[in-house]
């Protein structure tokens, strides 16, 4: 199924050449490439959770509870809201998986997924990154143009790239902020049957 989501975005053998899964033995350095990060526990596993709940009590991951959870949603009850602060090297990030029933603007814009589900991957980065720098490897790592680039909301700019077919739609988010660091980083998949 992972092969069949990247493909729906770009290339699969690229994207492995150029973003290879890190492994504990490998451990990042203090320069860790947050678009590597994101691909390994975000990109490459959704709309399947397991692999990231793996991941969290491997690498001990320390669970988020209480409002800092909260901020990955504005749903009331999601199906499934999971998150953990990662630390790798001397980086730390926020992670956040949601799952829930395809809601909202999805519902309208796609009506054939109103049945679905709708997974979520959110990487909150440390504000140390270079926006730029950050947005030519997610252009990399997505193997397509953005849809939108540089959208202003509120405060951050938000670039956005899609791609689908006829069983699921894939969405992918960055946001950045006036300062030029990078912030966010979301995958976004409805999936046209209920997970």
């Amino acid at each position: 199924m992972r092969y069949l989501l990247n493909s729906l975005i770009g290339g699969l053998a690229l994207v492995a050449l150029a973003f290879p899964a890190f492994a504990q033995s490998d451990a990042p350095t203090e320069d860790t490439d947050p678009v590597l990060v994101f691909n390994r526990v975000c990109y490459a596993q959704v709309p399947v959770l397991d692999n990231i709940r793996d991941m969290s009590a491997r690498f001990a991951w320390e669970a988020m509870g209480g409002e800092d959870l909260k901020q990955f949603t504005t749903l009331e009850n999601p199906d499934v809201l999971e998150g953990w602060d990662v630390r790798i090297a001397k980086r730390l990030y926020r992670l956040g998986i949601i799952q829930t029933d395809v809601t909202g603007n999805f519902k309208e814009n796609f009506p054939d997924f109103a049945n679905g589900s709708t997974t979520a991957c959110t990487l909150i980065l440390d504000g140390r990154d270079n926006a730029e720098v950050i947005l030519e490897r997610m252009n990399t790592l997505v193997q397509k143009e953005p849809v939108s680039a540089n959208v202003p909301e509120g405060d951050l700019l938000t670039t956005t790239w899609a791609g689908g077919n006829e069983d699921f739609k894939v969405f992918v988010f960055y946001k950045s902020d006036q300062k030029n660091k990078a912030n966010l980083i979301n995958v976004t998949i409805l999936s046209k049957e209920k997970l």
